[in-house]
């Protein structure tokens, strides 16, 4: 599933060790950690961690803030923006302020925060993550910290954070915003993290052969539909059931309860069309 060509087309931006260590190791991992089980585990898996990391493009927390940013991310630690001064343009010493004292890391004065600051593909954030994501994959990130955004070992740390998390669990519900949540502690970039998933099912959806394809009619009719509950992502309504469309018809048979298939009449009656 994995291919390096199929990662190159989700990740572009991503460095080629990365994408060939994914290509070489990503299905056993998937498997082992049973993401690759259910679709809708693996594509919420995906999307998460391209949102994440900018698509594989931003493994290691950005930590350089203007003193303005600083006192409107933290204001609780950073009353006024002249609180924040001290710190803008300074990353370590600004990690080490906002990460003391929590996530199992010591005070600022221990480096901790600029220690376990966040790193890899989810973001890794606090000696208590890497601790314990550590145990579940047998990596010593509590001593090395940086192997969390090595090619070698990065997908395996994503994967074991989502087993920490427990987030197959939540998958199964297919409530994608909780899953969010879980990773986020909020909901900061749903949108961009929708489209993500958008952009993972395109590419992971293979099209069909021209003499597998429906009737040009009857895709327009779904595709017209498709877009009135607003899956708009599927471009023009131009009869083929490619892997926008596929994408559309998947996510919606999903949120809707519907067994697994393409078009079909469970699909017509759910949005609404009659067959002539």
């Amino acid at each position: 599933m994995l291919s390096f060509d199929r990662l190159k087309l989700l990740f572009p931006r991503a460095q080629a060790e990365h994408l060939a260590s994914i290509a070489e190791l990503g299905d056993a991992l998937l498997d082992g950690f049973k993401v690759s089980r259910k679709p809708l585990r693996w594509q919420f898996f995906l999307a998460q961690m391209a949102h994440e990391s900018g698509g594989l493009s931003m493994l290691e927390e950005n930590l350089n803030y203007r003193a303005e940013s600083i006192f409107k991310t933290w204001p609780t630690r950073f009353p006024s923006i002249a609180d924040s001064e001290p710190f803008a343009r300074s990353p370590e010493k600004l990690a080490n302020r906002v990460y003391s004292d929590r996530m199992g890391n010591g005070s600022s004065e221990t480096g901790d925060g600029w220690r376990f600051r966040g790193r890899g593909y989810i973001q890794l954030t606090g000696r208590d993550a890497y601790r314990k994501v550590g145990t579940i994959t047998g990596l010593d990130l509590e001593a090395q910290p940086e192997l969390a955004l090595d090619p070698e070992h990065a997908f395996h740390v994503a994967c074991g954070f989502w087993s920490w998390k427990k987030l197959n669990d939540t998958c199964d519900t297919g409530d994608f915003l909780a899953v969010t949540k879980i990773i986020n502690g909020g909901t900061h970039g749903q949108t961009d993290r929708e489209a993500w998933l958008d952009k993972v099912r395109r590419v992971f959806a293979d099209p069909l052969p021209v003499h597998e394809q429906p009737p040009a009619d009857e895709v327009i009719a779904v595709q017209r539909a498709l877009q009135l509950k607003g899956y708009t992502q599927i471009g023009a309504a131009d009869g083929d059931l490619g892997p926008r469309t596929i994408a559309a018809v998947t996510s919606f048979r999903i949120k809707t309860g519907l067994p697994k298939g393409l078009i079909d009449a469970k699909l017509r009656q759910a949005l609404g069309i009659t067959k002539r």
